[in-house]
């Protein structure tokens, strides 16, 4: 049971990762909105210098990782190793396939990144990882200050954001403000979402009211 869990663990990791990926190759890069955590530093560095997203993103997470293992443990190491190099990947055959669907209204590209972002990311923490980076910063601030995600994100997001002013309009900024905001919303929403389990229900129930036992032959006769 413990194995089928993980997997289904990882597995829910590895699909938050690659939607959030899409939304950050498919979107945010073609219509230049920016991007929070280490995915925004990465933004931030392809504008002014080219660089590549993926190869950036891994070299800001890797003294991180070593934070987290101290900070959660092995078993959230394990999940964090996942997240971040599912990222990785996924950013890499993203930006190698040229899959890009950016809209021609911004307003539109905000509300998509937001929406795809938000789930992607809240699948990632729902299932217990993070795809590394300020990830990271979020978990301990949510593990030690009781501060959701979703608003530790859009705080330290906002600070990145007047950073990314380097290269970001007006316009850009305030449009990558409101993805960031449906991001945070949607984040939360799938990570604190309540899913009953129906086999655990009916385990419960099935304990609570155990079957009567079957009459006997002398009391079928004598009745």
């Amino acid at each position: 049971m413990k194995k089928l869990n993980l997997m289904t663990d990882l597995g829910g990791i590895i699909l938050g990762a690659s939607l959030y990926s899409l939304a950050v190759t498919g979107i945010n890069i073609p219509s230049k909105l920016a991007d929070g955590g280490v995915t925004g530093i990465a933004l931030l560095l392809n504008n002014l210098f080219g660089f590549a997203p993926s190869i950036t993103s891994l070299l800001f997470n890797l003294p991180l990782l070593l934070i987290s293992l101290f900070i959660f443990g092995k078993h959230a190491f394990l999940r964090t190793i996942v997240g971040t190099f599912a990222l990785v990947f996924f950013l890499h055959l993203w930006e190698s396939l040229h899959i890009h669907f950016a809209a021609d209204s911004l307003l539109v590209n905000s509300i998509m990144t937001g929406i795809l972002s938000g789930i992607g990311c809240g699948l990632v923490f729902r299932f217990g990882g993070s795809t590394g980076g300020t990830d990271i910063i979020y978990q301990a601030i949510e593990k030690y200050f009781h501060v959701k995600i979703g608003k530790s994100l859009f705080l330290i997001t906002f600070g990145i954001l007047v950073v990314s002013l380097l290269y970001l309009d007006i316009e850009h900024f305030i449009y990558t403000l409101l993805s960031c905001s449906i991001l945070s919303y949607t984040l939360n929403k799938v990570k604190y979402l309540q899913v009953a389990n129906p086999f655990k229900a009916l385990a419960e129930k099935s304990t609570a009211e155990p079957f009567e036992p079957l009459e006997t032959l002398e009391q079928m006769e004598q009745s």
